[in-house]
């Protein structure tokens, strides 16, 4: 009899609000009302993704402060899930509210101004959480298609950040040894 083996990474999508509405997305080949509503947290990894997860930094808080203090209580035997926030926006207010309460961000710069945010987050972060992301405490990840990458300033130390080149997929599927649900009830800006 063969075993089936459940998949320990779970991509988490919050919403489908989203400031950047591009053509290629590969958000646009997925019918997201048919997605599965998340039943637990008995994951690994969870990467949190939209739409765009930053525009609602409090709701994000309390969902990563709800996954670890619900987990001890209902796996103990298991380690803590690691949280990613899979995100387009290079905003600094929006870091220094989520940063404490994650294990990492995957940030991909979309446009000319997130170039230019960017550049000012990478500033910021290199001198206010170097050691932490050192240590192993926070990881950072910085897709850059290429594109935006040709529009970043010559010499920019991109050293807190593991880079990864991308290019545009029609239509992605989920990796395998992942699982790709949403929340019961998706977020969304006041007024939609």
């Amino acid at each position: 009899m063969e075993t089936m083996v459940r998949n320990r990474k779970l991509r988490l999508l919050v919403t489908t609000d989203c400031p950047n509405k591009r053509p290629l997305c590969c958000n646009n080949s997925w019918d997201f009302s048919k997605l599965p509503k998340v039943r637990d947290f008995d994951y690994d990894e969870i990467m949190i993704t939209g739409g765009e997860p930053l525009l609602f930094t409090d709701k994000l808080v309390e969902l990563s402060v709800a996954i670890r203090s619900i987990n001890p209580i209902l796996y103990p035997e298991e380690e803590m899930p690691k949280i990613y926030v899979y995100t387009s926006i290079p905003g600094i207010t929006q870091f220094e509210e989520i940063l404490d309460y994650v294990d990492g961000v995957v940030l991909t710069p979309h446009s000319k101004e997130d170039v230019n945010r960017f550049v000012a987050l990478n500033k910021y972060l290199y001198h206010s959480i170097k050691h932490d992301v050192d240590d192993g405490g926070i990881s950072l990840r910085l897709n850059l298609f290429k594109n935006i990458k040709d529009m970043l300033p010559e010499g920019i130390d991109l050293s807190l950040w593991k880079v990864k080149d991308m290019e545009w997929i029609k239509d992605c599927s989920v990796p395998q040894g992942e699982d790709f649900m949403r929340l019961p009830e998706l977020w969304h800006e006041s007024g939609k």
